[in-house]
C-alpha cells in the first residue's frame, strides 16, 4: 500500500494484478447475476466470445484460489456433469 489508497482500493489492484483479465469478467459477472452458475452458462452470459474449454478452465482455476466454491450440479445430458459455482467470499 502507498498509503494514498484504501485497503479495498489495494486489494482490488492486486487481484487484478493477480488475475487474468477474463477471471476478473467472471467475478464481475456472478456478483451482478447474484446466482450460482455453470461454465456453459457463463459461455452465454459471454455472448459465446469464449469457448466453453476456456471459460471452464478459468472457472476451475477461480475454484482452485477460493474465489468460486461449488454449489451443485446436474447431468443434462447422457454422462455429462454441469457444475454450478457461487462466489467463495461475501461479493
Amino acid at each position: 500500500m502507498t498509503g494514498e489508497e484504501t485497503p479495498e482500493e489495494f486489494w482490488a489492484t492486486l487481484a487484478a494484478r493477480l488475475l487474468h483479465p477474463f477471471q476478473v469478467q467472471i467475478i464481475e459477472a456472478m456478483r451482478w447475476i447474484e446466482r450460482p452458475l455453470s461454465a456453459s452458462e457463463l459461455v452465454h452470459v459471454f455472448e459465446r466470445k469464449q469457448r466453453l474449454s476456456t471459460v471452464a478452465y478459468h472457472v476451475r482455476r477461480l475454484d482452485s484460489l477460493g474465489a468460486l466454491k461449488p454449489a451443485g450440479q446436474r447431468n443434462p445430458a447422457r454422462g455429462s456433469v454441469e457444475k454450478f459455482y457461487r462466489l467463495g467470499f461475501g461479493g
